[in-house]
């Protein structure tokens, strides 16, 4: 669906990005993470096009969506109206665009005018929008920052229904390691423009965590690495005796991210 060959991106003398080979197969779903700069929306931009570079880039499909962090439409209008003008037709005659608002739960917003809609409901639409259009490749950039534990948890949720029924491509930015553990097949680490790591989040886990880990104190700063199954009883009857709060795991994606990147610094 997505290949990219030799990138690079420079923003004058400063190299901002580069990506020697990367393949992103139909259907899968990319958690993106890095910090701040490293160079993910960078890797987005030269996808759409939208920033110059040297290499190559092939989307192997026309149909392509994106969804930002931040949308603004009009405000004179209600969101029904803008919906039907956007996408230039009628939600009465449109059984499509009725099964997406029922989907996402939206029909009690279409009165509303946007900016009176919560951000959570403000995504869905443009959600709605976007799915509207049916795109074999998804961006997504940071669509949940800013909403609250719940809204982010239902919009995951409906999503993961979603991009299983219609087989969606997604590349997904963001910094919610667990909307990577609940949504994506793959984990994408960018830093300083280059990329660190790219395997699903399970292979990752076992070449920089182990076998599993015990977290202490919900700190993924403070774990407990285990490498055999056999030694996992040892160290929970240690940490029981202790009398610290713990969580298993094996796929923890914090702590791979936490892991991946101490490698950077090392």
């Amino acid at each position: 669906m997505l290949e990219i060959k030799g990138l690079n991106v420079s923003y004058g003398k400063k190299l901002a990005l580069t990506v020697p080979n990367l393949t992103i197969n139909k259907g899968e779903i990319i958690g993106v993470m890095g910090q701040s700069g490293s160079g993910k929306s960078t890797l987005v931009n030269s996808c759409l096009g939208l920033v110059p570079f040297k290499g190559q880039v092939t989307l192997n499909t026309d149909d392509v969506g994106i969804l930002m962090q931040e949308q603004y439409y009009i405000d004179t209008m209600t969101n029904q109206k803008i919906m039907e003008g956007l996408l230039n037709t009628s939600i009465k005659k449109d059984k499509k665009l009725v099964e997406l608002i029922d989907f996402f739960n939206f029909r009690s917003q279409l009165s509303h005018h946007f900016k009176n809609i919560s951000g959570g409901q403000k995504q869905r639409m443009s959600l709605i929008m976007v799915l509207y259009q049916e795109p074999e490749l998804l961006f997504l950039d940071e669509m949940t920052t800013g909403l609250d534990f719940e809204s982010r948890q239902a919009l995951i949720k409906q999503l993961k229904v979603y991009f299983k029924e219609h087989q969606t491509t997604v590349i997904m930015v963001t910094h919610y390691a667990k909307e990577i553990e609940q949504l994506a097949d793959k984990l994408l680490i960018i830093d300083n423009g280059q990329v660190i790591a790219f395997d699903a989040p399970k292979n990752l886990f076992k070449q920089y965590v182990g076998y599993s880990a015990f977290i202490v104190g919900n700190n993924v700063d403070k774990n407990i690495k285990v490498q055999q199954p056999e030694e996992e009883y040892s160290v929970a009857r240690q940490l029981i005796d202790d009398g610290d709060d713990f969580r298993r795991t094996q796929g923890d994606i914090e702590l791979v991210y936490t892991e991946v990147m101490k490698g950077q610094r090392a």
